[in-house]
């Protein structure tokens, strides 16, 4: 009995941070310059808090349930493999395409990442 308590507390404090987590990523993605830095909010925060909820889904279902969902894992490790790299894709096409980069002391931060490109095309 004791354990089910405490289960029911962890599943939500899980989807508690995750909520926090995702208005945190509303609030960046408004708030934020430009979109790289838009890209980092909502790449970070927003798989973060999708994968808090999966695992909570996760520990629902195994103590609940009594069914082992596999499934849940496989969604968690895809989205921890797949959302940094991602998000790392569309800030690197929004530098090549010359998006404006915000920077506070007025240096062109992507240029070192536009010659590196350059070099490797040589």
């Amino acid at each position: 009995m004791i354990l089910n308590s405490i289960l029911d507390i962890i599943i939500i404090l899980l989807i508690l941070i995750a909520v926090i987590a995702m208005l945190s990523t509303v609030i960046g993605f408004i708030r934020l310059p430009d979109e790289i830095t838009k890209i980092h909010a909502a790449g970070v925060t927003g798989s973060f808090s999708v994968e808090l909820i999966l695992i909570a889904g996760f520990v629902y279902f195994y103590r609940y349930l009594n069914v082992f969902e596999y499934k849940f894992l496989l969604a968690i490790a895809f989205l921890f493999l797949a959302a940094p790299v991602s998000a790392h894709m569309i800030s690197i096409s929004a530098i090549i395409y010359n998006k404006r980069v915000y920077s506070k002391n007025n240096k062109d931060e992507a240029k070192k990442v536009l010659d590196d490109i350059g070099k490797l095309n040589k």
